[in-house]
């Protein structure tokens, strides 16, 4: 039973949790995070899983579905009941609202958080949408995850609803994390940030060039120019390394 008020001001019930600042309760799981570098194996590995595990899931690894399914961003960047009434099917349909509460729980602690949500974006989000994980730093947009995470009350610290709430809206600077396919290990949406950031940076170029190449070939045309390729190869070959062959 979820308590409070939508703006959740006051401490949730005893043992249930919002996502917190990773710089005020984890500083030391962060600093212990290693970055591990991604590989070929790794993303065949992921490859593999996706079709013949997965087989339910987009197999052009949702190439069609950012270019013509995923809804826009909101237009002026205003967040309201019209922009949330076409996202919140999306959280759903990506099982981000489980154990949430329900729909009017939630719709109520976003509406709570929507003009405050726009001044975030705006300031946060949208003057980088032309840019992507591998240029910005956690600063520079944390403002707005940590506010999502304020959205959906959890019984333990998370950050799969904050991943996919920010992903859907800008897929090339927020990586998406899940408690399946990628075995979460993070409590906070910094720590995946930095970690999927950290292991795209610490992959050598070549690497990544080689990457890139593998699976745009392997997604196919027509392949769509706004496709979130960086966040996408450390998805999958971070599901590479939970699911080796």
């Amino acid at each position: 039973m979820f308590t409070g008020d939508p703006r959740g001001q006051e401490r949730p019930a005893l043992g249930q949790f919002g996502e917190v600042d990773g710089s005020a309760l984890n500083l030391a799981r962060i600093g212990e995070l290693k970055s591990m570098a991604l590989t070929i194996d790794q993303l065949r590995n992921g490859i593999n899983y996706w079709h013949k595990k997965q087989p339910k899931w987009d197999q052009d690894f949702h190439n069609d579905y950012y270019e013509h399914k995923l809804p826009p961003v909101p237009p002026n960047g205003v967040f309201n009941n019209e922009w949330w009434d076409r996202f919140y099917p999306v959280l759903q349909d990506w099982q981000a609202t489980r154990r949430g509460g329900g729909r009017a729980f939630l719709t109520a602690r976003a509406q709570a958080r929507f003009d405050e949500l726009g001044e975030r974006w705006a300031s946060a989000v949208a003057p980088h949408l032309d840019n992507d994980i591998a240029g910005l730093e956690w600063h520079q947009i944390a403002a707005f995850p940590l506010l999502v995470a304020e959205i959906k009350l959890l019984k333990s610290p998370s950050p799969v609803f904050t991943a996919k709430f920010c992903h859907f809206l800008a897929p090339r600077i927020f990586p998406v994390t899940d408690n399946k396919a990628l075995r979460n290990p993070f409590l906070t949406y910094e720590e995946c940030f930095k970690a999927a950031r950290a292991e795209w940076l610490g992959t050598d170029v070549a690497i990544q060039d080689e990457l890139v190449a593998l699976l745009t070939n392997e997604i196919g045309a027509p392949f769509f120019g706004g496709f979130p390729m960086k966040c996408k190869l450390i998805e999958i070959c971070m599901i590479g390394r939970c699911h080796r062959d």
